[in-house]
């Protein structure tokens, strides 16, 4: 009797059919892998550019010396400075995207993230303004295909002014 040495081809067919499927399984995992740390890249990028819009906001309320108008009709609040100046808070299309900005120039929100459903109001009414409510949702100007990799956030808060 004959003694053969190797592998036949059947043997060689299941081996290669064993590794096709490794290789099917770990490219979903490493797909999936991917599309979560882009939502999380994406998620973390809006939270804190989120968080910092809210701040500035905030800072700009507490130190102004009082509140010039408050028109929650239009969403613009102009506040005036502890210099004597005034600022205005509203949202401004600046052709790439719907921003959270000041009349000083400077947008609050990067024009990677488009703001929406922008509002204010003025507590107890809009002509002795003493809190203010701001609220807004802010997401990517740049959406992927998939609607789970866009997430949209909603930032809001109450403030006072300190100085009246």
């Amino acid at each position: 009797m004959e003694i053969r040495k190797g592998t036949s081809i059947i043997e060689l067919v299941v081996v290669i059919g064993l590794i096709s499927l490794l290789a099917l399984a770990m490219s979903a995992i490493m797909l999936t892998t991917i599309v979560s740390s882009n939502r999380v890249r994406r998620l973390t990028q809006i939270k804190q550019s989120g968080e910092i819009a809210l701040n500035q906001i905030q800072t700009l309320i507490r130190n102004s010396r009082h509140v010039e108008s408050c028109d929650a009709d239009l969403d613009v609040l102009i506040t005036v400075n502890p210099d004597g100046d005034t600022t205005d808070i509203m949202v401004e299309d600046d052709g790439t995207a719907t921003r959270i900005a000041s009349n000083s120039g400077i947008y609050m929100t990067p024009n990677t993230l488009e703001v929406s459903r922008f509002s204010i109001t003025c507590e107890p009414d809009e002509t002795n303004p003493v809190l203010f409510k701001i609220s807004f949702d802010m997401a990517h100007t740049i959406s992927s295909g998939n609607a789970r990799e866009n997430p949209n956030l909603h930032f809001e808060t109450t403030v006072g002014t300190r100085n009246e």
